[in-house]
């Protein structure tokens, strides 16, 4: 995995895509990042590559309007570096555009270098909508005031004596105003990136599906890329965690120490192994249940995951994995480690012959209310 002070950045420009006003403003030149801007763009990279959300995809070359334009290019030369980056910002504009809810953005085209790799980040910088302040500053003249000519000529005003000239009043007056074009902020990951290791073409995408002519597609990868994707690991585990437990409680019941059990051993295979074996998960779990075992290789094969073998790169997502929890049907949660759960010293389930279920905690030294 990319470590966040491995990522150097070579070159970046921005262009601005709004289709909401129908402006496709395209730079010509590189942007200067300093040091801000430099941890701004970077903290945006890592998050995307660090994320379970992505999907690894790849081009399909002669479909593809992207792919020729890459294996074109010279990223070192920076005429074909800008030249580049403003042609993909304009077919980008124009698979924006085929969409009505498609957000306006600015695209940040960023080439990096990570363990001597070089890769190119297109960075969706999708417009937040929020309030700022607008200063405003006006002179407004002072009443009374009468010209050079009024006084030299000695006009009698008032009293007869000639006033003098006072100086203006300057007005400063700050406002609330509503930006509509504000950049997502450094610590929030965007919603839609594409990174690309421009050694192999391979892909990893982070997507949105918006209505294209009237049907909600992933323009990013059907319309734009033109790319065939893979599901993301957050998502397989999802499948996978989910077809475990319909299958659990279908064949189970109301035996929850099964379940449990079945759930304790998920989460072991992944600490033992650091990825998920689907195929090997399958044998461990329903193994001795054929008919279980028929039905989670079907249900696999649905989303053809059948014989994959998929990692995690944030450990947030396995954290659900990390405890049992259940509720009641008087509306009563109940929270165990996975840890407390295996060492079963200190807990006891019993399911009576009836189906009801007595959960036993033992040894309590202290108790603290939450």
């Amino acid at each position: 995995m990319i470590a966040r002070d491995d990522i150097i950045i070579r070159k970046a420009i921005l262009h601005i895509l709004d289709t909401m006003h129908g402006q496709c403003i395209l730079s010509n030149t590189l942007l200067d990042p300093g040091p801000d801007l430099y941890e701004f763009i970077r903290n945006h990279i890592y998050k995307i590559v660090v994320s379970d959300d992505t999907k690894d995809c790849e081009f399909n070359p002669e479909t593809s309007p992207i792919y020729p334009i890459l294996t074109a290019w010279d990223e070192s030369d920076e005429g074909s570096f800008i030249a580049t980056s403003q042609a993909i910002a304009e077919k980008l504009y124009t698979s924006m555009g085929e969409g009505l809810d498609i957000p306006a953005a600015d695209l940040l085209f960023v080439t990096f270098q990570a363990e001597g790799v070089i890769y190119l980040a297109l960075l969706k910088m999708n417009y937040k909508e929020s309030y700022t302040h607008e200063i405003s500053v006006s002179d407004i003249p002072a009443a009374g005031v009468f010209s050079d000519t009024d006084i030299e000529s000695d006009t009698d005003v008032s009293s007869g004596a000639a006033s003098k000239e006072e100086p203006a009043t300057t007005e400063i007056r700050a406002d609330i105003v509503k930006s509509r074009a504000l950049l997502p902020a450094s610590g929030t990951r965007i919603p839609e990136a594409i990174i690309i290791n421009l050694d192999d073409m391979h892909i990893k995408l982070l997507e949105k599906r918006y209505e294209v002519n009237g049907e909600k597609v992933f323009y990013l990868s059907e319309n734009f890329l033109v790319c065939h994707t893979s599901l993301p690991p957050k998502r397989k585990l999802n499948i996978l965690t989910k077809v475990i437990n319909t299958i659990s409680n279908k064949y189970d019941g109301a035996d929850l120490k099964t379940k449990m059990d079945t759930k304790s051993a998920l989460q072991k295979e992944y600490v033992d192994r650091q990825s998920f074996d689907v195929e090997e998960i399958g044998n461990r779990l329903f193994g001795n249940s054929p008919e279980k075992k028929s039905e989670f290789d079907e249900k696999m094969e649905q989303y053809d995951l059948q014989f994959d073998n998929f990692t995690v790169t944030n450990e947030s997502t396995v954290k659900k994995l990390e405890k049992q929890i259940m509720v009641t049907d008087s509306g009563i949660e109940i929270s165990i480690p996975m840890e407390t759960y295996n060492k079963l010293a200190n807990l006891e389930v019993q399911t009576d012959v009836t189906g009801k279920t007595t959960i036993i905690i033992k040894n309590i030294d202290n108790l603290i209310l939450k």
